[in-house]
Formats: C-alpha cells, sequence, structure tokens
C-alpha cells in the first residue's frame, strides 16, 4: 500500500461496543472530559482503573478491548457500569485503537490512558478542567512518575545532528513545556483537533514512529502539544519500553515529517530529495520512487496546513 491516509477514519477495523452507562461526559468537571482505557497488563490493573476513574468524577469511560472474545465481557460486571467497552474483530496498532475510541467517544476533550496507569490525585480542580477551554490546544500531556513517585521522562524535544534528527527525553518537564509527542500515547486531546490532524497514522506499525510522525505533523501543521503538572500518572509497574531503532515504518516519518520544504504559505518536497530518500531506502528504486511519489501528492494536498519545515521547528523550538 502506497497511498497515504488523509482522514482519521483510514485504517479502520470493525468493533462492537458493549456494556451501559453514560456515553456522553456527565456533569462536574471530571465529567465534561471522555476517557478511553487502553489495555495491556492484568486485567486486574484494568478493574483498579476504572474504581480510580469514577472516583475522580469521569462518568464516561470506553474501555479499548483488543482481544475479542474474553469471557469477562460477555456481561460486564454491575461494578462497571458507566464502562462501555470496544471490542476489535481483529489486532490493530495502538495509534489505530486511539483513532477509533476517540472518534467513539463523545465531548470536546478526551482522556487517553493506560490500565497500568493511576491517577496520583484523586479528584483534580476545578480550574484545571477551565483552562482545558481557556487554551484550546492539540494534547495536553501528563507528568509521569514511575511506582516509587520518581518523575519519569515527560517531554520529547528535537534536536538537528547533521541533518538527522535526535529526540531528547525531559525528565523535569516544567508546566507547559513543549512536547514533541505524546508519551506513551497518554494525554487529553482535543477531540476536534485530533480529528483534523488525521491522527495517527495506521501505515506505521511501530508505536515509537506512529507517536513521532503525529506529533511532528501537528507541531509542523501549527498545533501544540504541552505538558500539564497538574495532570500526574503514576506507572503501577514498570513503564513501557519501545523500540526505537529505525525500521521498515521509518520511512513515512521522514518522507512526510522530514523531507517537506516549506517556503512562503505552503509546503512541498523537492525532486532533489529524491536521491537522500533512495540512499536510505536501501531498496529496490521502482518500490522506493513509488513510495516517494506518494509522500508527494499527500505533502501537496496538505500543503498549506503546514506553518514550517522540520528545520525551522527544530531552530525555534525553544522559543515562546
Amino acid at each position: 500500500m502506497n497511498t497515504i491516509p488523509t482522514t482519521l477514519d483510514a485504517g479502520a477495523v470493525p468493533y462492537t461496543v458493549v456494556g451501559g452507562g453514560a456515553s456522553a461526559p456527565g456533569g462536574g468537571p471530571a465529567g465534561r472530559v471522555s476517557v478511553v482505557l487502553l489495555n495491556r497488563g492484568s486485567r486486574f490493573y484494568r478493574e483498579d482503573a476504572f474504581r480510580e476513574l469514577k472516583r475522580a468524577g469521569f462518568s464516561s469511560i470506553l474501555s479499548v478491548e483488543p482481544r475479542p472474545g474474553s469471557p469477562d465481557l460477555e456481561s460486564p460486571s454491575p461494578r462497571e457500569a458507566g464502562v462501555r467497552f470496544m471490542i476489535l474483530s481483529e489486532p490493530a496498532s495502538v495509534g489505530v485503537q486511539v483513532n477509533l475510541a476517540i472518534r467513539e467517544s463523545a465531548g470536546p476533550w478526551v482522556f487517553v490512558l493506560w490500565s497500568d496507569m493511576a491517577l496520583s490525585a484523586q479528584v483534580l480542580s476545578s480550574r484545571f478542567f477551565d483552562r482545558l477551554a481557556e487554551r484550546d490546544i492539540l494534547c495536553r500531556t501528563p507528568l509521569f512518575l514511575g511506582k516509587g513517585g520518581e518523575v519519569l521522562p515527560s517531554a520529547a524535544t528535537p534536536a538537528l545532528h547533521k541533518s538527522s534528527l535526535k529526540v531528547l527525553r525531559l525528565g523535569s518537564a516544567k508546566d507547559g513545556a513543549k512536547s514533541l509527542f505524546p508519551l506513551d500515547f497518554a494525554g487529553i486531546y482535543s477531540k476536534e483537533k485530533f480529528v483534523l490532524t488525521g491522527g495517527f497514522d495506521p501505515l506505521i506499525g511501530n508505536p515509537y514512529w506512529q507517536k513521532l510522525d503525529f506529533g511532528f505533523r501537528s507541531w509542523l501543521w501549527g498545533e501544540e502539544i504541552r505538558v500539564s503538572q497538574a495532570l500526574k500518572l503514576s506507572y503501577t509497574g514498570s513503564p513501557n519500553v519501545e523500540d526505537e531503532t529505525p525500521d521498515e515504518y521509518y520511512k513515512w516519518f521522514w518522507l512526510k515529517n522530514l523531507a517537506p520544504s516549506f517556503r512562503g504559505d505552503s509546503a512541498s518536497i523537492p525532486r532533489s530529495r529524491l536521491w537522500a530518500y533512495l540512499r536510505r531506502r536501501g531498496k529496490g528504486p521502482s518500490s522506493a520512487l513509488a513510495e516517494f511519489r506518494a509522500a508527494r501528492d499527500w505533502v501537496r494536498l496538505n500543503r498549506f496546513r503546514f506553518r514550517s519545515d522540520a528545520p525551522s521547528l527544530v531552530d525555534l523550538w525553544e522559543d515562546e
């Protein structure tokens, strides 16, 4: 497949939703935000997560179940009233799971987290939720804490070294600090802005490059991803470790984010980038040429959405 998706619905897989409860955010500050719970680890983590989220005031919870046929989903327990379960009929990458769940969620903001994470405070202040409306940005990412309460890297910052992108992780991110992407997919997303960006690319199966593509593209298009220290998430187990080695999926990140050049009021991929891509691709020239053409078509379609290119974004990263 050499056609780059342009909408959130691309790459969708069939699913069913079971369970009852509120399908839209309810009253109270936390009730204005829908929750998407991604699942990994023991199902007991999930039950604890339901309990803590309800205690914090969240009334609309959608649990994404990537494995169909689980016996505990046939008839949801009364303890799980107010929780709906999205059961996928086939495997899907984490980014596609988030795309589907945010589309299914109601309300203007969607809080995405994992079942092995816990809110460090039982109740977030009403002022925190007021700020969501006051400054409507694409994503507010949390401050991550380890099992022992230690602060973990919570923001990603870009650097260019000899035309190669380096991503640095910052542990002591200040409130409002920029982050290149939402680490571990977690954060409170503006549903409207998320849909407009096209969400996570289903062509990219590696979670790391999927997140980096989403975040880099969002910043290039003028959106913002920032750390909120009031939103603290603690890992109940070991933090997730991802493979950041450039692999077959890196090509799409490079073509969509590093290859475009911004001039005037629009972006394009210069033909001269083809030779650089052929060297990086290291495979048959015919398939590489088809991929390059697909990327040029995608950039041409979205050319007026760009606000900068990669060198400018990195150079101005620290400027506020």
